[in-house]
């Protein structure tokens, strides 16, 4: 080894180091400074240049305005829905449409007005232009509607606050009142044109529902024509409380039939009861025979009799010609009085008979009407299915009248109340809303600081310098009674500190090649380094091995050898049997990374052979190098010329060994292909890499 010590250089670390930033930030004060004061200047002319803008608020609450006295179904109560998210958002694009834009315009007489119309001052040379050229519209052939409607859309602003059903009506103008005006004119117009939408809805439906109850007036008149007609032609007559004639007919004789059947049994009941008081003589006791004119007369004319035979008796013997006389009287009555109750009671046998009769003749007239009623079922029940197609579209022609005549009152009607109401009306502002003077300076003046310090920080981070360096540890190679001469770390020193000046560095190439990986290792986690020609005579294949070793030392490596057969690496692995797998056996997959990646038997250093297997290549290389890079501080790929070229654009540092032409060529192909390629002269190769 030179000068027989071994010395570590130094390596950054992820730390900031803020007095460093700091320090910087001093020094270059004046340039956090100036565009600091620029933009403060900036922000205070464009502030109290600018044209104020004024905006207005209206807001208008969604909810349903029916009442009873405007609901159809007045019989029914109504349940009232809330419009949900999706109708707030349908009210909000209604309130941006273009019709409503158009009517606002046209009230508010907006045409001519220089902030709105762009025709105001005349047309100008580059509107021309661009009207020739086809970028924009000519506006002198549009209408002023149409001219005034693309500004007006950009100062109208339409929200709704999270969940809530009222939606927020902002305009801006540079007028107060313009603004005022306008935001309240978009919330009047919203309002007609819900009303406006219910009555052509209205309208609409009284349209289509005269048509309607017209038809339905003509199919209920030949309905009832045809139940007409049918029941002419099967008499299906209709008479008393709404019932066909042979029913009623059937129902009248058979009450009469029951009256005569009753008639029939009381008069033989009263004609048996007659004849058996006849029998027992008990003849006062028969009610139709006392109640009789004559047999009362003759009762009477026997009990007066009775009376003077008894009176004569008392001074007259029974043989007496005057007895004789009165009895002979008295079995007159008694016979005459017998006769009449014998009539009575034959009297009583005859309407018996008679009403046997009638009982009979009903009896068949009952039969004789069932069965015409019987008959005439077919026919009823075909007249019913006709009464009841008739009554039915009665009663669609009832219901679709009386839709059609609300539609008439609702098309009529002009205040027919809309979906929603105004609740806060707009008033022309008093301070502008923009600009806000005080915010926009306080801001620009921040964004011009952080900017400009944000700048200067962003170099010193770039470039390294304002992270923490630390000292590598001492090699565990060297002996034990070498001593290791490092120079102090400071935390406020930038990432790669110089060596002291006891330290003895070697002049040689090969310290530039560490001295350039360290700079590399500063600003990011892997360096992939990249070294060729690697031929085996031994030389190249030391210098690589040797800044593997060294490398080692100062975080986690590897050697990856991207030529297969290169036997030359192949002795710093323990292989059991014949060569060890290495890269080529791994893009082609035959093996993995666990088997592919041996440890170095002199170091900490993890070798990747050359590998012997030949095969279609399975793992892209740029796949390989990632997985590699995601793994260690260090990669350094030894590659002959051809592999240095495909290596080439995945690589941060490329060396070249030697000094001739053909090196520099190969640097110049090297470093067209992304690799930042350096040429390494100087035949000191290993020990030289060993001593840095």
């Amino acid at each position: 080894m030179r000068s027989g010590v071994t010395i570590d250089a130094e390596t950054a670390t992820n730390e900031i180091d803020l007095s460093r930033i700091g320090r910087v930030l001093l020094e270059k004060r004046w340039w956090v400074i100036g565009p600091t004061l620029a933009a403060l200047v900036g922000a205070l002319i464009f502030v109290n240049v600018v044209k104020p803008r004024y905006s207005a608020d209206a807001r208008l609450l969604l909810e349903n305005q029916e009442s009873f006295l405007t609901r159809a179904d007045k019989g029914e109560r109504a349940e009232l829905t809330a419009p949900d998210a999706e109708a707030v958002q349908s009210q909000i694009q209604l309130l941006t449409s273009r019709d409503l834009a158009r009517r606002v315009i046209k009230k508010l007489d907006l045409q001519g007005n220089p902030e709105f119309d762009p025709l105001a001052n005349g047309v100008g040379p580059i509107t021309r232009v661009l009207a020739l050229l086809g970028i924009s519209r000519d506006p002198t052939r549009m209408s002023p509607e149409d001219r005034i409607l693309e500004k007006f859309s950009e100062k109208l602003a339409v929200l709704s606050p999270t969940k809530t059903r009222v939606l927020s009506v902002e305009f801006s103008s540079r007028n107060p009142d313009l603004a005022a005006r306008a935001a309240n004119a978009v919330a009047e117009t919203y309002i007609e044109m819900q009303q406006e939408a219910k009555r052509e809805n209205a309208r609409a439906a009284a349209q289509s529902l005269g048509t309607l109850v017209a038809e339905l007036h003509t199919r209920v008149a030949q309905a009832e024509t045809r139940v007409e007609e049918f029941r002419a032609q099967t008499g299906l007559l209709i008479g008393a409380n709404n019932v066909a004639i042979p029913t009623q007919q059937l129902g009248e004789l058979n009450q009469q039939l029951s009256a005569a059947r009753a008639a029939q049994a009381d008069a033989q009941a009263k004609a048996r009861i007659l004849r058996e008081m006849l029998r027992r003589n008990r003849i006062g006791d028969i009610p139709d025979v006392s109640n009789n004119e004559s047999i009362r007369r003759i009762n009477e004319q026997r009990v007066a009799l009775r009376a003077q035979l008894a009176l004569e008796s008392r001074t007259l013997l029974p043989m007496h010609p005057r007895i004789k006389e009165l009895t002979a009287q008295l079995m007159d009555l008694d016979a005459q009085w017998r006769i009449a109750a014998e009539r009575t009671a034959r009297t009583l046998e005859n309407d018996a008979n008679i009403a046997a009769a009638r009982v009979e003749n009903l009896t068949r007239a009952l039969d004789e009407q069932k069965r015409v009623t019987g008959a005439a079922g077919a026919d009823e029940a075909k007249l019913r299915d006709l009464e009841r197609a008739a009554r039915l579209l009665k009663d669609q022609l009832e219901a679709e009248s009386a839709k059609y005549q609300e539609a008439l009152a609702r098309e009529r009607v002009k205040a027919t109340p809309a979906d929603a109401r105004i609740i806060q009306r707009a008033l022309a502002p008093q301070l502008p809303s923009f600009p806000k003077k005080l915010p926009i300076t306080i801001f620009a003046t921040l964004a011009g600081l952080i900017l400009s310090a944000g700048v200067i920080i962003s170099g010193e981070m770039l470039s390294g310098r304002a992270r923490v360096a630390k000292q590598a540890a001492p090699s565990p190679e060297a002996p034990e009674s070498t001593p290791v001469v490092a120079a102090p770390m400071e935390r406020s020193a930038p990432a790669l500190v110089e060596p002291a000046a006891e330290s003895v560095l070697p002049a040689s190439a090969e310290v530039d090649a560490v001295s350039a990986i360290d700079k590399a290792r500063a600003a990011t986690n892997c360096v992939k380094v990249l070294v060729t020609p690697c031929e085996d005579d031994g030389k190249p294949s030391d210098t690589v091995i040797a800044l593997g070793r060294n490398l080692s030392r100062r975080g986690r490596t590897l050697l990856a050898v991207a030529d297969r057969g290169a036997a030359a690496y192949d002795a710093l692995v323990h292989a059991p049997q014949g060569a060890p797998k290495g890269m080529a056996d791994l893009v082609t997959g035959v093996a993995d990374f666990a088997e592919v990646i041996h440890r170095d038997v002199g170091s900490r250093l993890h070798v990747m052979p050359g590998g012997v297997h030949e095969g279609e290549t399975r793992y892209e290389l740029a796949l390989v190098v990632d997985a590699l890079a995601h793994t260690y501080d260090f990669v350094v790929f030894a590659a002959s010329r051809v592999e240095a070229r495909r290596l080439a654009p995945f690589v941060d540092l490329a060396f070249v060994l030697g000094g001739d032409a053909e090196a520099e060529s190969l640097r110049a192909e090297l470093a067209q292909a992304g690799a930042d390629a350096q040429l390494l002269e100087g035949g000191a190769g290993a020990d030289d890499l060993v001593a840095a």
